[in-house]
């Protein structure tokens, strides 16, 4: 995934466990053992100063989904399996982390209303810009589908979710239930 504003450019990689040459640890999660299974975001951002710095991110488990993460003047905020991180690109240090509940991991984060939007294969949160979280909605079931259709879209200030159940849920920017329906039975 690539990001970028007027004084970043953020190129980011989601991989089972890498090789870590030339990149620098700024976040472990505490499980993990670096003999075994482990996964990496690496983060490459190039300043428009010309400098360059490596960082990554360790995690027992990572999703590949995109978008993995949004970049907002000099702070980059990243989602892992079930921690927050904020990044601040000029120090290249982590400003804020916090953990996030949930069951199967945070796949995607998407900006909306002045906060973020993660979507997990479980939940769905929303937490403002200081990482306090303000709602969270769980279907019936995992939100994900057995086909290759859909499960999460954002459309006309609506949430649409769907679940492997093959129900289908619409909400608001404030995480409330609008209308909630059965699709099908054969998921």
């Amino acid at each position: 995934m690539v990001l970028n504003n007027e004084q970043y450019l953020v190129t980011i990689l989601t991989e089972i466990t890498p090789s870590l040459d030339g990149y620098r640890v700024i976040y472990q999660a505490d499980e993990i053992d670096m003999h075994d299974f482990y996964c990496a975001r690496l983060i490459e951002v190039k300043a428009s100063n010309g400098t360059v710095s490596r960082v990554t991110l360790l995690d027992n488990l990572i999703s590949k989904n995109e978008p993995c993460a949004v970049l907002e003047d000099n702070v980059l905020t990243v989602p892992l399996f079930d921690t927050i991180l904020q990044i601040d690109l000029e120090t290249a240090t982590i400003i804020r982390c916090v953990d996030c509940e949930n069951w199967g991991g945070l796949e995607q984060i998407f900006e909306i209303n002045q906060g973020y939007l993660f979507k997990g294969e479980c939940d769905i949160f929303y937490y403002d810009k200081m990482l306090n979280q303000v709602w969270r909605f769980g279907g019936r079931d995992i939100l994900a589908r057995v086909t290759e259709e859909k499960c999460f879209w954002i459309e006309k200030d609506l949430i649409h979710c769907r679940d492997w159940a093959g129900w289908h849920y619409v909400l608001d920017m404030d995480g409330n239930t609008i209308s909630e329906f059965r699709e099908d039975t054969t998921n």
